[in-house]
């Protein structure tokens, strides 16, 4: 199977540009079968209560479009967007094809202000096999590797809006092979680690503003992990091939935590930093909903 994972640029906004912007980036890849965009690649990964007016309403739309260009092109195709749903906001993960979409994976522990949280499904089944999906900070936490452990898995795709400090490049792809490599060697099946590149637009709360001043960023570093198969030579920036055959296995062996997280961090960070900020987050959420509620009334 010919796999591509897109890296994509962040700053380019609004639906209808975006999905020129991947349309023409596919256009280029050679005989692709299975076509992998970042998190929330349809309008792009906005970390705030603007992102809201790009949502999706029931899939319906991002449904449409994804098997449009999965049968212009012949290929399956994998793409993160903003769904609204029964007076929530989800951050939703598909794969579809030229005739049917196969499955949704919501993100479990999104941004707290901005998306609906909960403990979500991290499968979706399709024709070449079982595919693991964890969106961004999911893929760190022990709730996906729950979700798969016991199941026959072809595939696991994490795809990221993923911001970190550019001075610590070398840290940020340390932890990103660290982690990506750690399924790999546990179910012997590929792993597509898929993230943007470009500006990281404003973040609320405490986290939001740490990572303002230390001028965090997308930095991308998309990358294919497999033990087996054979790179795929095409020439476009920022663009990972691999061309690979596909089969579900068992797990291996097991995955270590440090209790909920697969990155031992710092405990003061996580219990006094962190968790109030997701509390914060909560809080700003359901304040956003009752206004736009208001707003729409």
């Amino acid at each position: 199977m010919r796999i591509f994972a897109l890296e994509l640029n962040n700053d380019i906004k609004g639906i209808g540009e975006r999905k020129k912007y991947i349309e023409s980036l596919i256009s280029m890849l050679p005989s692709p079968d299975l076509v992998l965009l970042p998190e929330l690649s349809i309008c792009s990964y906005i970390p705030n209560q603007r992102v809201w007016k790009y949502a999706d309403c029931y899939s319906i739309d991002t449904s449409a479009w994804a098997m449009k260009i999965a049968a212009k092109f012949n290929t399956f195709v994998g793409v993160g967007y903003l769904d609204y749903e029964k007076g929530d906001y989800f951050n939703r993960y598909m794969i579809a094809d030229g005739k049917q979409v196969y499955g949704i994976v919501t993100k479990s522990e999104g941004e707290a202000a901005v998306f609906k949280r909960g403990w979500f499904d991290s499968i979706i089944k399709t024709p070449f096999g079982n595919v693991g999906v964890a969106i961004c900070y999911d893929a760190r936490r022990k709730h996906f590797y729950e979700n798969i452990k016991d199941e026959e898995i072809s595939l696991i795709v994490f795809p990221h809006g993923s911001p970190a400090n550019p001075k610590k490049g070398p840290e940020e792809t340390a932890i990103n092979d660290y982690i990506c490599n750690l399924y790999v060697d546990a179910f012997g099946v590929p792993v597509i680690y898929i993230n943007s590149f470009g500006k990281l637009e404003h973040m609320p709360g405490i986290m939001g503003l740490m990572m303002k001043l230390a001028g965090f960023r997308m930095n991308g570093k998309t990358e294919i992990y497999a033990l087996g198969g054979e790179g795929i030579l095409h020439g476009i920036k920022g663009v990972k091939g691999h061309a690979i055959n596909l089969s579900e296995k068992k797990r291996k062996k097991d995955i270590e935590f440090f209790g909920r997280d697969l990155i031992k961090g710092n405990f003061l960070f996580r219990h006094f930093i962190l968790a109030p900020d997701i509390l914060m987050g909560i809080r700003r959420y359901n304040k956003g909903l009752k206004k736009c509620t208001s707003y729409k009334a």
